[in-house]
């Protein structure tokens, strides 16, 4: 189920907040885009812009539910189960262990639910400041999401405050010194907790690289050395003209320069790569060679899956294989095909 159907409940009492009256029906404000991929998160944030100025504990309690939601999008997005409910935390720090995000975006959520959860429960009205940086924080979330996962070629509006009418600048500069004070401290226990999370991830990375160098088998076999699929097939790509144009610790991309076509290889297990969905779908002259359809934001240059008139991870088909030789195979395939395609 989607974040967007599954949080019907959560609409229908924001959706409230458009009614006539409310202040928010029609508003324009640099949160509008957001609402072309997700009303929720819209909503949200037009309730955080609509409570900034007077009431910014309750704007961060608004922006805390919007980082939630758009955590929430993401796992779905990535196809991250849960086998049992994570705390937005948890969600979070899995989220950066696996790459999906990097410092600066791990960073703007822990600000966003480290102030939040503190906006809920303490007594004393929250600084002002804080809201401000949240509102601009969540702007940035929002373009991120978009350029990510709904358009390569999203083009952000330009940031800006909203206005407030009779500001209490004197009062305002008063906060200033304890806000920077109290935002200093809450950024360094953000930067320590991104510090235990790096050393985590280079320890679970030298254990993975002992795990896999060690390789056993009969005493007829010599043992080789592992490794990584790049560094095996590499050759077998470049041999069949597919010159190597990218890598993540996903996939590397390949380019049949020619023809511009792409294909990727994946890290997995075994040994895989990803081709083009129109190769098999249109010209049908890959169907009987067995293959599954593989959805993942590394493969860049293939279309996006649309579900729910949502725009998904870019999906291809996987192809197997475990020698040189059934890559040489599979390649010498792909050619026939896009060169049968460029003359049709």
């Amino acid at each position: 189920m989607s974040v967007e159907t599954g949080s019907l409940s959560r609409d229908k009492l924001i959706g409230s907040l458009r009614k006539k009256g409310s202040g928010i029906e029609m508003k324009p404000s640099v949160f509008n885009f957001i609402g072309e991929f997700s009303s929720t998160l819209e909503e949200l944030a037009l309730r955080v812009e609509d409570l900034l100025w007077n009431q910014p504990q309750a704007a961060m309690t608004q922006a805390r539910l919007f980082g939630e939601v758009l955590v929430s999008m993401i796992f779905e997005q990535e196809n991250m189960n849960e086998v049992y409910p994570l705390k937005q935390v948890e969600k979070i720090n899995r989220l950066y262990k696996q790459d999906i995000i990097q410092d600066e975006m791990y960073k703007k959520f822990e600000y966003i639910r480290k102030n939040g959860n503190v906006a809920s429960h303490q007594v004393i009205e929250m600084d002002q400041e804080v809201a401000k940086q949240a509102h601009q924080i969540l702007f940035e979330l929002g373009v991120w999401y978009a350029e990510v996962y709904v358009s390569h070629t999203f083009s952000a509006p330009e940031y800006k405050l909203p206005s407030r009418q009779n500001q209490d600048h004197e009062v305002m500069k008063q906060w200033m010194d304890v806000y920077i004070q109290e935002t200093q401290q809450k950024l360094a226990e953000i930067e320590g907790q991104l510090n235990q999370l790096r050393q985590e991830k280079e320890q679970h990375a030298i254990k993975q690289e002992r795990k896999s160098s060690v390789q056993t088998y009969d005493n007829s076999v010599e043992a080789i050395e592992h490794s990584t699929p790049l560094d095996r097939f590499q050759s077998t790509f470049e041999k069949a003209n597919f010159k190597w144009t990218n890598v993540t610790k996903k996939a590397a991309e390949f380019e049949l320069e020619e023809y511009k076509e792409f294909v990727y290889l994946l890290d997995n297990k075994t040994p895989t790569i990803v081709i083009h969905p129109s190769l098999v779908e249109q010209t049908k002259l890959l169907m009987e060679v067995p293959s599954k359809q593989r959805k993942s934001t590394a493969l860049r240059r293939f279309p996006k899956k649309e579900e729910n008139g949502k725009l998904m991870s870019n999906v291809g088909y996987a192809y197997t294989f475990q020698t040189k030789g059934e890559l040489e195979g599979l390649l010498q395939r792909i050619i026939e095909v896009v060169k049968s395609r460029s003359l049709s």
